[in-house]
């Protein structure tokens, strides 16, 4: 958190180097950007074999009530207000204050970053919704999330695939995505995790450190606690 230490380089470089396309749903999003902006390095993320622990979906609408509290342990990650945290992966250091972002769609509401190294990070993002998500179709979120890796590739993104891997996070429903960029060779893993009026992303980019970052994605997604909001 902003007592933690900073990642190996100095702030100013990684404010240079921290770079990630953070994705959101246009057709939910309250005050979307029209387009993706600026030059960012590949944001999303698939789940790949072994990259979560998480149960398959249906096409249908989520049957759980939602959490209400957090209780994360450990070194806990939650900025004030948010409606998650996540419990630091072992070896990474917490860059939240350090990170930009080059490229988006949609406006945040809060952000988390815990790095490696200047390349290598998970970055936490959540995003208000117009609408509840809880009432909408699996299949419905999946068309929205389409239109948005659409816009995307015409950035420079190649996604393996456009059909979700369809996973639970804390529950809640996600749909993951495996990026690349050739121009700056990133390989990024991406999670759009639903619940109520909240879209949560856990983005997972790597360049040189693909099993540090792997092993800490699946550590976030595993202690990761994300509350209802109606």
């Amino acid at each position: 958190m902003r007592g933690s230490p900073q990642a190996p380089d100095t702030v100013g470089r990684m404010r240079r180097r921290f770079a990630l396309a953070l994705l959101g749903l246009c057709g939910l999003l309250a005050g979307c950007a029209s387009t993706v902006a600026g030059n960012g390095q590949p944001a999303a993320n698939a789940t790949k074999p072994g990259a979560a622990s998480a149960s398959p979906k249906g096409s249908g609408t989520p049957d759980d009530s939602g959490r209400q509290t957090l209780s994360c342990g450990g070194s806990k990650i939650s900025p004030a207000g948010s409606p998650y945290c996540f419990t630091m992966p072992t070896g990474f250091q917490d860059v939240s204050s350090s990170v930009t972002v080059d490229a988006s769609i949609g406006k945040e509401k809060y952000r988390s970053a815990v790095a490696v190294s200047s390349r290598d990070l998970i970055i936490i993002s959540v995003y208000e919704l117009r609408s509840d998500t809880d009432t909408i179709s699996d299949d419905t979120l999946q068309g929205e999330l389409t239109q948005v890796l659409r816009e995307l590739s015409q950035q420079g993104f190649t996604f393996d695939s456009t059909t979700a891997d369809k996973t639970d996070v804390d529950g809640a429903r996600s749909f993951g995505y495996h990026a690349s960029q050739r121009s700056t060779g990133l390989e990024s893993d991406v999670y759009f995790v639903f619940r109520g009026r909240n879209e949560l992303q856990v983005n997972c980019q790597w360049k040189d450190k693909e099993s540090d970052v792997n092993r800490g994605c699946k550590s976030v997604l595993d202690t990761l606690q994300f509350k209802s909001v109606k």
